[in-house]
């Protein structure tokens, strides 16, 4: 069912519920008020009665019956009849009748009356020169259950009225308000699978459907930056990995048809070997950039020592290329441990500063790097890794973060042009920032920029 359709039943409804309730409230305070004003009226004839019921002539009868079968009796001390008028004989008095009159002195009663199906009558005891009489009148109600009736009927019919054209009116209300839904999804039913620009076009920016619309919208354009992200991604792998493949193949193919010695096949291998490994890097590089991609969150994070990440990477390299030198200092305000401590994984983070270093020494060919770290007022951890390489043109600082692209200074060094976009991926999903400066030195400065655990 239809938003709009549930709107409706609804407001029908809660509507129903409400008129009926206030429609059983004014038929109950109507009746009620019409029952006690014929009830005072009937103890008024009663009251009238005791003065005129020893006349007994039919000049008093035509003036007191003014009700619609209205009936007066006065019984004595003993419950006898001793005098009446317009005795219909419709209500049979018995003794208990008499004995609650006695009692509480004044009663109103009713009873059904297969003529008039029910009438109402009061009853009196009063005392005159010692002698009791109990004054009876009853009479049928024939104005106010006409009127009750009445009221009764047109209430039924108002309400149904008002709850068909209010049920109209919430449909002409609803079809004008859904209307830009309806457009939505006229919209949305009409794009192709291909069709990567589609984005819905909406009136009113400021409305709920436009805030509906421009969210799908941005919702759409970080799809679009995906897919061809994605696409971007195969293309590029497929190309890089088929560089490694076809010298691995070439190899091979040379060294079945040249090699006839056991050196020379064991340098083509090692050369196969080179290149495999090429292969593996880059695989490697592409899922943890994969991994990376597909993750909006740290999982499982936890603090993580950066003095220690730096000084793990440089005993790394320190086993890796001996020659490399370094040069490390901290400064700052830092007074305790957590001063240096970041929320993360030191896995990722050690393979971010890797990667850093690995280019500041592939680049400057092993020249000296020099390490700062910082921790300023802002709580913030400052990573300053300086070499002397061959740098990187102002024009492709920012494109070096593209997956794939490589400056154009930097094709005769080996590299897949992976490494730093999976490096900024790694501090930005860690709340920081990586940015690049050219130095005094004619290389890069990379600049990293990390929150301290709270």
């Amino acid at each position: 069912m239809l938003i709009k359709h549930k709107i409706i039943l609804a407001f029908i409804l809660f509507s129903g519920i409400l008129l009926t309730l206030f429609s059983v409230y004014i038929y109950v305070v109507s009746a009620t008020t019409l029952r006690t004003s014929f009830m005072e009226r009937i103890k008024n004839k009663a009251l009238a009665t005791k003065e005129i019921y020893e006349l007994n002539d039919k000049i008093a009868e035509k003036i007191i019956i003014s009700i619609p079968e209205q009936s007066e009796y006065v019984f004595d001390e003993n419950n006898k009849l001793i005098f009446s008028i317009n005795d219909l004989k419709d209500f049979v008095f018995k003794p208990d009748f008499f004995t609650q009159a006695e009692t509480k002195k004044e009663i109103y009663f009713n009873y059904i009356n297969k003529a008039t199906d029910k009438k109402d009558g009061f009853a009196t005891v009063i005392y005159k020169n010692k002698l009791k009489r109990t004054i009876v009148i009853t009479a049928y109600n024939k104005a106010g259950i006409e009127t009750i009736t009445a009221l009764a009927f047109n209430l039924i019919v108002g309400n149904l009225i008002f709850l068909i054209a209010g049920g109209v009116a919430a449909y002409a209300f609803l079809f004008r308000t859904f209307r830009p839904v309806n457009d939505l999804v006229s919209q949305a039913e009409s794009v192709q699978g291909h069709d990567l620009n589609f984005r819905l076009t909406y009136a009113n920016p400021k409305d709920e459907i436009g805030i509906v619309a421009s969210s799908f919208n941005k919702a759409l354009s970080r799809i679009q930056v995906l897919v061809e992200s994605q696409k971007s991604f195969i293309s590029y792998a497929s190309h890089e990995l088929r560089t490694p493949l076809a010298a691995i193949n070439g190899i091979i193919d040379t060294s079945l048809n040249y090699d006839n010695d056991h050196e020379a096949a064991r340098q083509s291998l090692m050369a196969a070997k080179k290149e495999i490994q090429k292969a593996t890097n880059l695989v490697n590089n592409l899922l943890q950039l994969a991994k990376i991609d597909s993750s909006n969150s740290l999982a499982k994070a936890t603090p993580v020592n950066i003095v220690d990440v730096l000084l793990d990477t440089i005993s790394l390299f320190k086993i890796k290329i001996p020659e490399q030198q370094f040069t490390f200092d901290i400064a700052g305000g830092h007074n305790n441990e957590t001063d240096i401590e970041v929320i993360g994984h030191d896995q990722l983070l050690k393979t971010a500063f890797v990667n850093l270093i690995d280019n500041a020494s592939k680049y400057s060919h092993q020249q000296k790097i020099d390490i700062h770290l910082v921790v300023d007022k802002q709580r913030e951890i400052k990573v300053q890794i300086i070499d002397r390489g061959i740098g990187i043109p102002e024009e492709e600082r920012q494109r070096v973060f593209e997956p794939f692209h490589r400056a154009k200074n930097a094709h005769t060094t080996d590299g897949f042009g992976i490494g730093l976009a999976l490096t900024k991926k790694i501090f930005t999903l860690h709340g920081g920032n990586l940015k690049l400066e050219p130095n005094q030195f004619s290389g890069i400065t990379a600049h990293v920029l990390l929150p301290v655990s709270k």
